[in-house]
């Protein structure tokens, strides 16, 4: 599951984050927020819990045990990665980039499209090297965003190649399939699966902006309990953020830990 954060103006990172979770694992979540939703009437119509809409009647009352189960249920890892704003392509510029990409049969990238799907390709590439082995199916479920649209010169089966592509150059051995699906009209328990990486990408940004700033958030209860969740251990959940920043010629990478504050 893969989310972003961090396009608004006033934003110091842009954020990616990704959340890798064992799928026959996952039928203790869905059935548990399954009856979350019921009793907080937040099922029909699906209602999503985003980072940017948390202050709303049904999802503010059922969002602490929206996190516990997440801590509690879901295994795997998200791994949310911030980049600096000012650092402008980490892959040689806009004009290269819509170049190399046309050139090799990927369809047209204008407008910095090709600089953001190259970063999620590949740190998806990365991760999923690390985390999957190379005889397992995976599935990529995204949000709809400008990466995986069907635009004037290209299309998302552009984006699923280039995805298989970016897996292929660090999982060389790769037997297993790779599907992707972009999120659908008719919501439903995969888009509870994407409000994480969603929260995650979300308050990284804030967090890491505080910190660079020194300013302090001004954040509703709602958002508060979404930063301590960032901050607190989870069962079977692990939760990795790491920093890439510009420092005069060199571009820095370093893990960040988010702590929670003693009360």
């Amino acid at each position: 599951m893969t989310d972003f954060g961090g396009e608004h103006r006033g934003a110091r990172f842009k954020t990616y984050s990704f959340l890798f979770l064992t799928a026959n694992l996952s039928g203790p979540f869905v059935k548990e927020v399954s009856d979350l939703r019921k009793r907080h009437g937040i099922l029909e119509p699906y209602s999503e819990f985003r980072y940017k809409r948390l202050a709303s009647g049904g999802r503010s009352r059922a969002l602490p045990e929206f996190l516990r189960l997440v801590d509690s249920l879901i295994h795997g890892a998200v791994i949310t990665v911030a980049v600096e704003k000012e650092i402008d392509s980490l892959f040689g510029g806009a004009a290269h980039i819509e170049k190399s990409l046309a050139d090799l049969g990927f369809g047209r990238w204008k407008n910095g499209a090709g600089e953001k799907v190259l970063r999620v390709a590949h740190m998806f590439a990365i991760f999923a090297s690390l985390l999957v082995r190379p005889d397992q199916p995976i599935i990529w479920y995204c949000d709809n965003d400008a990466i995986n649209e069907n635009a004037q010169e290209r299309k998302f089966e552009d984006t699923q190649r280039l995805f298989a592509s970016a897996l292929r150059m660090y999982s060389k051995q790769r037997s297993a399939e790779l599907k992707s699906g972009r999120s659908l009209a008719e919501k439903s328990f995969l888009d509870d699966f994407l409000s994480v990486p969603d929260f995650a990408a979300g308050v990284v940004q804030d967090l890491l902006a505080e910190h660079e700033t020194g300013k302090d958030l001004a954040v509703g209860d709602d958002k508060a309990q979404v930063m301590k969740w960032m901050a607190g251990e989870s069962k079977f959940l692990s939760k990795i953020t790491i920093q890439i920043l510009q420092r005069g010629d060199e571009i820095l990478t370093r893990k960040f830990d988010f702590v929670p504050v003693p009360q």
